[in-house]
């Protein structure tokens, strides 16, 4: 007898009972479930984090390309070569389209009058690029504001609709290039768009001629 029992207190110590298997297994689902889902958002931060970081570098891209452009005025149309090209119906789109961004109030909208079918901008309104399977749209707005010469915010001018055509006194104009890039892949830029905005102002006036005579 003390043979039996000693043989069967050995078996019981070398084996699982079921409700240690269904234990176990539950225990590795869950660490499992856990895993994967920490994985997934890992995944999906860093395919955000990367489709921003394109986004600027386009927009970079796109003001680099508005601040090779001569900002000057043209003899020929009076409009400054970052306009030439550009329909009035198509800037007046796209501001309409970006109202409420970052210095769209406190500019005026520019466009140009003297456009035809003929002219190719060279800053187009909009245009699309793909990038690692991610479209990414960009508008360029460009339009007119007032600095005081005392200094301070360039912006439109109070009670005033319209740009004038010349600037009043005490105060210079300058051009402010707006770049705008959105992007709607990935779940947290739908149904909204994600964007990247940056923003320049430029000095659309001669250089200063020295006479070194």
């Amino acid at each position: 007898m003390s043979k039996l029992g000693k043989k069967f207190a050995v078996s019981d110590t070398e084996g699982m009972t079921l409700v240690e298997v269904v234990v176990a297994v539950s225990i590795m689902g869950i660490v499992a479930t856990a895993a994967v889902a920490f994985i997934m958002t890992s995944i999906i931060s860093s395919a955000t984090h990367q489709r921003g970081q394109i986004a600027i570098t386009i927009a970079n891209q796109a003001m680099e390309n508005a601040s090779a452009q001569s900002a000057a005025t043209n003899p020929i149309t009076s409009v400054s070569y970052l306009l030439e090209g550009r329909f009035q119906h198509t800037v007046q789109a796209a501001w309409a389209a970006n109202a409420g961004i970052p210095g769209e109030l406190t500019t005026y909208p520019g466009w140009d009058p003297t456009a035809t079918a003929s002219v190719v901008p060279a800053l187009p309104v909009t245009s699309t690029v793909t990038r690692s399977g991610t479209d990414y749209l960009t508008t360029t707005l460009i339009g007119t504001c007032y600095q005081p010469m005392t200094g301070g915010d360039c912006s439109v001018l109070a009670g005033v609709v319209n740009n004038p055509t010349t600037a009043p006194a005490d105060f210079t104009a300058l051009l402010r290039v707006i770049v705008i890039v959105s992007w709607t892949a990935g779940a947290n830029c739908q149904p909204t768009a994600c964007t990247y905005q940056t923003a320049s102002l430029v000095d659309p006036h001669p250089d200063l001629q020295w006479n070194i005579h």
